[in-house]
């Protein structure tokens, strides 16, 4: 399972137009395709009411080698208020992919400048894309650093050989956590709070990071946007009863959107009442499988199409289990749609046979790409040729990623938690942030809940937070703007 199979070549061929450098300052040290580079410009904006002067920099980083960590250069655009103040907190954002540039985060959700994703689901989304200044930013509160993973955006390894080396979990966070702490010493930050933002795969590389840095810089918290901790639950493994209960509230959500199931006007009280039957009866259900009654079992599915719009039928030929991708071709089947995988509030003509489906959400991905590519020539004066910025890191193998260092693959079972008991232990005041969209179908809510209630350390010290809108959650604006003030709290203590 990939978390973003729509996304992997959405930037391949991103190209920046020559255009006007800004009239803020700006340096490039070194000119050439993928040397050594340094840009800086200076810019005023307001974010959450507030006006702040900040220095935006897109610059390269050298990660050294070290035990089990090939050398990599991170080139990686940072926003820091001026004046700089070492006490500021510093947030350090990647997405997923398992291997893809951080465009989503810094487009969508917290840079600057944001893409305008209209509100109505079924709207087409018109070139030429408006590029907005974002409100949203943190920047009132945070110094704010994008990620570009190695061998995605112009980050790159120092040593392309090393590649299959550099495709597992274990060298991924090593070499994140050697750049967090490479930043913060040649920043002069190393005493500012700081944080990881991770999104889908990049939850798991957030984990194992801030396990690595508890030793040396230990982090003050880390916030999971689309969280796959527990990825045994999140992905449907056929015997794995658990990981059908916990993503049914998903299910209902969706299909209260959708007026399948009335109780679309109070979401939240029917997300609930699906968690609460999903952990009682249902779960007891399916663990007494074959030994329910004939009566038992037509009164499980009954309760289950209730609380999904899938047909008693359905459950009763398939066990008492809909998986999420066929949910998403089931829901709408009878209007000839499918629905979104990431945002199953998007729905689109279901493929003909033999046509490979296309998610319906691809529409407001496609948003990001021209978006960055302007941004990064008209705002910050960057003058690499993008015909050499990835968006998504060449695959040596199929799937792209090495096993873990551990049983299984990237998206296998795996404690990828132990990242953060180690940080919970490391720092009394580290704090865990776990955002879910209710519509999404990958990482669903039920298993941030479920994560949450299992975790070995504090329920205290976990911040759980729902809201409506899929994978990237941030394409709803009011998710974007409730998001945004929960990490300004997360950030703050609250």
């Amino acid at each position: 399972m990939s978390f973003v199979p729509s996304r992997r070549s959405i930037l391949a061929g991103l190209a920046l137009s020559a255009g006007a450098a800004p009239a803020a300052a700006r340096e490039a040290a070194r000119p050439g395709a993928m040397g050594p580079v340094r840009y800086v410009s200076r810019h005023r904006g307001r974010f959450n009411g507030r006006a702040v002067n900040y220095t935006a920099t897109v610059e390269e980083t050298l990660v050294a080698a070290a035990e089990r960590r090939p050398a990599a250069r991170f080139v990686t655009t940072a926003y820091v208020a001026e004046p700089v103040d070492p006490d500021r907190p510093v947030l350090f954002f990647f997405n997923g992919g398992p291997i893809v540039a951080s465009s989503y985060l810094h487009m969508g959700a917290f840079g600057p400048k944001r893409y305008d994703p209209p509100r109505d689901v079924a709207a087409d989304v018109p070139e030429p894309y408006a590029l907005l200044d974002n409100a949203d930013s943190l920047l009132d509160v945070a110094d704010l650093v994008f990620i570009d993973p190695p061998e995605t955006g112009f980050s790159r390894l120092v040593d392309e050989a090393d590649r299959k080396a550099a495709y597992s979990d274990g060298a991924d966070s090593r070499m994140t956590a050697g750049f967090v702490e490479a930043w913060l010493a040649s920043a002069g930050r190393v005493r500012s709070p700081r944080y990881l933002v991770g999104e889908s795969y990049g939850t798991l590389r957030a984990a194992l990071t801030a396990g690595l840095l508890s030793d040396r810089l230990p982090l003050d918290g880390v916030a999971l946007m689309g969280q796959a901790l527990n990825m045994i639950e999140t992905s449907q493994r056929r015997g794995n009863i658990v990981s059908y209960a916990v993503n049914l509230p998903a299910l209902t959500a969706i299909a209260a959107f959708h007026r399948r199931i009335p109780g679309g006007e109070d979401l939240k009280a029917r997300i609930e009442e699906a968690w609460t039957f999903a952990m009682t009866d249902y779960l007891s259900a399916l663990r007494r499988g074959n030994g329910l009654t004939a009566t038992e079992r037509r009164a499980t599915a009954e309760r289950l199409q209730a609380l999904t719009g899938i047909p008693v039928d359905y459950y009763l030929a398939n066990r008492l289990v809909i998986t999420k991708m066929d949910f998403c071709v089931e829901l709408l089947k009878d209007q000839g749609l499918i629905l979104g995988m990431y945002d199953a509030r998007y729905s689109g003509p279901a493929p003909r046979p033999g046509e490979r489906p296309s998610d319906p959400y691809n529409k407001v991905n496609a948003m990001i790409a021209p978006l960055l590519a302007r941004h990064m020539s008209e705002n910050l004066g960057v003058r690499l040729s993008m015909a050499d910025y990835r968006g998504s890191a060449p695959r040596p193998g199929p799937w792209g990623y090495e096993p873990t260092e551990g049983a299984g693959g990237p998206f296998d079972d795996y404690f990828y938690d132990r990242g953060i008991e180690r940080a919970m232990a490391a720092n009394p005041r580290f704090r865990l942030m776990l955002g879910t969209g209710v519509f999404d179908t990958t990482t669903t809510i039920g298993a941030a809940r479920y994560l949450a209630d299992q975790a070995a350390y504090p329920r205290e010290r976990i911040v759980l937070k729902e809201y409506e809108g899929g994978h990237m959650t941030y394409s709803n604006p009011d998710a974007r703007t409730a998001m945004a003030q929960d990490l300004r709290a997360f950030i703050a203590g609250r």
